[in-house]
């Protein structure tokens, strides 16, 4: 089906992918098909998306934040519950699953929110829901909120541990003030203390971690964890140029911390975009988030074409790992027997981000003027979704990712 420079088993090789129902029958050298210009690498997983939707349409919802993703290169995305209404019961989770099966470009899932109304009977939730669906975890459960029927206590966390995989955001609230620009009052002893007692409690994944103390402690141990693209590549210094924008949560770090993680970007287990998506006027406010689900993928292509991290962490990090980790049947490498799901970019195709030529609703990227290399096909399942933005998305059924 196609055929040009594969990465396959960790390495780059001249070969062609056959493709039969949708999955990967062959790879080899062997194998005739479509020769594509630049690099073949599988399609990725963002596993932290927040699409807005429901009553906040105005900044994002499934079908636009999905087309960002495929525009990215992204295949399966995996949504956060903390919308408008709360992802908090069977029904709302059920309902938000049906929009996407209607409007999603990608492959699409959804995490449970823990809630302090819901955590009683969180365990009766997580079976109804995954005799439907394939759901990832529960979470990403707030330990520190504005809200404090999602500010969720170490001590519940501890009674609803072992209920399923729980994606923790750790700040401890008793280290956190409020005020602007965020990174002045969310301090990184906030994170630290949170992941060390999390860890105390249980294993967990861990969100968007973005200090070097608490991704050693959580290397260190059985949990998981991932790092997003502005905690590796902005700091508190792009303060000057992101302004009002600035805010996000958890904030920006010294840059000190952000060079220590990209400078140690293969120890990272999972690359996530965080996308949240505001409206400007919002984060004149000063609300916090950033978009970034279709940049994410395009800026590390450009890095890895550097040298500044190597291709085979890259595709670990944004392919391989999160479909281990949230157990994605079939997603990951480009192998014999996963689905048919990659992305094309062209090395030669350098450009740099404007957030006109972006595809998510809000309208503006923290990432404008970065150099990115964005593919030029996409393929999810054997068919080539980006040139006409087929609506190729499925949910993930209880039965298994493929279906």
């Amino acid at each position: 089906m196609l055929e040009g420079k594969v990465f396959y088993r960790g390495n780059f090789v001249e070969a062609g992918i056959e493709v039969e129902d949708g999955i990967i029958k062959r790879v080899g050298k062997l194998v005739k098909g479509k020769k594509v210009d630049g690099v073949i690498l599988p399609a990725g997983i963002d596993v932290h998306v927040h699409f807005r939707d429901f009553n906040e349409k105005h900044k994002e919802t499934i079908e636009t934040g999905s087309l960002s993703a495929l525009h990215g290169g992204i295949c399966l995305v995996v949504d956060q519950p903390n919308t408008m209404p709360r992802v908090d019961s069977e029904e709302i989770y059920f309902l938000r699953m049906e929009i996407a099966e209607k409007k999603s470009y990608v492959d699409y899932s959804l995490n449970l929110a823990l809630t302090n109304k819901n955590a009683e009977r969180i365990g009766e939730i997580v079976r109804r829901i995954s005799e439907r669906y394939h759901l990832p975890s529960i979470g990403e459960v707030f330990l520190e909120h504005e809200s404090e029927e999602l500010k969720i206590s170490y001590e519940t966390l501890s009674k609803v541990a072992n209920t399923w995989k729980i994606s923790v955001h750790a700040e401890d609230a008793t280290l956190v003030k409020r005020g602007s620009p965020n990174f002045l009052y969310r301090t990184k002893e906030a994170e630290i203390v949170a992941v060390k007692r999390c860890l105390e409690i249980s294993n967990f994944h861990f969100c968007h971690l973005s200090t070097r103390e608490a991704v050693e402690m959580v290397e260190n141990s059985a949990s998981s964890f991932e790092v997003t693209p502005h905690h590796l590549l902005l700091s508190i210094e792009d303060y000057k140029t992101l302004g009002d924008f600035v805010n996000v949560n958890p904030p920006l770090r010294d840059k000190s911390d952000a060079e220590w993680l990209l400078r140690n970007f293969h120890k990272i287990r999972i690359l996530a975009s965080d996308h949240a998506p505001h409206s400007e006027e919002e984060k004149k406010m000063g609300k916090s988030g950033f978009p970034g689900v279709e940049t994410m993928y395009p800026i590390f292509v450009r890095l890895a074409k550097l040298g500044l991290i190597s291709f085979k962490d890259l595709v670990e990090k944004i392919a391989v790992n999160p479909a281990k980790v949230f157990g994605f049947n079939g997603y990951g490498e480009i192998e014999v027997g996963n689905l048919a799901n990659f992305a094309v970019f062209d090395l030669k195709k350098v450009e740099k981000i404007g957030a006109k030529d972006l595809h998510s609703k809000c309208g503006w990227t923290p990432y404008e003027g970065f150099e990115a290399i964005f593919p030029t096909q996409v393929y999810i399942r054997g068919e080539e979704a980006l040139e006409n933005n087929l609506r190729l998305g499925k949910t993930l059924s209880n039965l298994g990712s493929r279906e």
